[in-house]
């Protein structure tokens, strides 16, 4: 039967993968990453202002047009001097050619980096082929491309300079595709990569729905920091080193927000051993540590167990669960109630929280007591073969 998920649920996982973006250090790999795609940013501009140069200057008329608007621009901007700039310009192929090794290098840089996280979220290890390869760096060159072209598209229009020379349905057509464009963009981007990138087969409706999240998130984030920091002001003042940090910044929160969607796809894909886990080892009542009562607090009602009736048990008082020397090598978890062990020797009960039957599991031996339900119980029942398993793994 189908699991059906609860506000519980929902927090738990929530909660497990906050604790799991933390323990795996995914701090460190998102700041990696947005160094990775930044330094791969630069020569991706210069190469594409080389190739923009060698078209100028092989076909110079192009910017003769302009000539009717130079009264437009400021008087320190100089069409005819920027032309004679344009055809005195001598490329080196030396040059371009270590621009684009170092593509090539920070490219691969930059996606052994984000193979290095997705590694460590999901304990898989995707195999790079040379097909792969050369698509990576096709992809940052794409990537990098796009976020030139929209930076700059979005400077450019906000001259005064375009706004006059330009007609006005052409600039609110564009303005609709600068606004829209970039989110579907990146939407399509962190998809691919989650499901690709996993190397755990996620699905793709939980791959589109945590890409949909990631994306909404960034956005949002970029409009409250827009509101909060000025930002025409704030290149007036720091100038193109303070504009590059404001970049560097929005692409490390960007990274942020992708490998914890990430870690939710993992959570939510291994939710079951997780969770189970997170069951053995629930803290004591008598520990009153903040952090380890929260945890208490969150787990000890395991909704997404409870309400399914394939491992949920309800008994009433007197029940009995299991008799010493049954060969049954289930493990069972007190969700509700209170459940007594007796043996030959002694006598124990077990509350609300805990688990019970589970020696039995790992010797593989006969029950070597009889357990009764005190009062009316709700346990749920694990297979030996899962609790070996989440043993193992945990």
């Amino acid at each position: 039967m189908e699991k059906k998920i609860s506000f519980r649920t929902v927090c738990q996982k929530i909660f497990l993968t906050c604790v799991f973006f933390g323990q795996n250090d995914l701090l460190s790999y998102a700041s990696s990453c947005a160094f990775g795609l930044l330094f791969s940013f630069f020569p991706v501009v210069i190469m594409t202002f080389s190739f923009l140069i060698r078209v100028l200057k092989a076909s110079p008329e192009m910017l003769y047009p302009l000539l009717k608007y130079e009264k437009m621009l400021p008087e320190y901007v100089n069409l005819e001097n920027i032309i004679q700039s344009f055809m005195q310009f001598k490329g080196s192929v030396f040059f371009e050619f270590i621009v684009g090794i170092s593509l090539i290098w920070l490219a691969r840089r930059f996606f052994n980096f984000m193979l290095k996280s997705f590694k460590c979220i999901f304990h898989s290890e995707t195999q790079r082929k040379p097909f792969m390869i050369a698509g990576e760096i096709l992809l940052v060159f794409i990537l990098a491309s796009l976020v030139f072209i929209f930076i700059t598209s979005v400077s450019l229009f906000d001259t005064e300079f375009l706004r006059q020379i330009i007609p006005s349905f052409v600039q609110n057509f564009v303005y609709k595709i600068l606004r829209f464009a970039p989110g579907i963009l990146m939407f399509f981007f962190i998809t691919i990569a989650y499901k690709f990138g996993s190397g755990t087969n996620p699905s793709g409706f939980l791959c589109m729905i945590n890409s949909g999240l990631c994306t909404t998130f960034f956005f949002l984030f970029l409009k409250v920091f827009s509101l909060i920091v000025d930002m025409p002001k704030y290149n007036l003042i720091y100038g193109i080193m303070g504009n590059t940090f404001v970049i560097l910044f929005e692409i490390f929160i960007f990274f942020i927000l992708f490998l914890f969607f990430a870690q939710m796809i993992y959570i939510h894909q291994f939710f079951d051993q997780l969770l189970l886990a997170e069951l053995y080892l629930l803290p004591n009542k008598s520990d009153l540590k903040p952090m380890q009562a929260l945890r208490r607090a969150m787990f000890i009602k395991p909704d997404y167990f409870i309400r399914n009736e394939s491992v949920l048990i309800s008994l009433p008082v007197g029940s009995v669960i299991f008799e010493e020397g049954n060969e049954s090598k289930d493990v069972y978890y007190l969700a509700e109630g209170i459940v007594n062990l007796s043996s030959r020797n002694r006598v124990n009960y077990c509350v609300r929280g805990e688990f019970f039957g589970e020696l039995s599991s790992v010797i593989r031996k006969p029950r070597e007591s009889t357990a009764i339900a005190s009062t009316d119980v709700k346990i749920i029942r694990i297979q030996s073969e899962i609790f070996t398993s989440m043993l193992e793994k945990n």
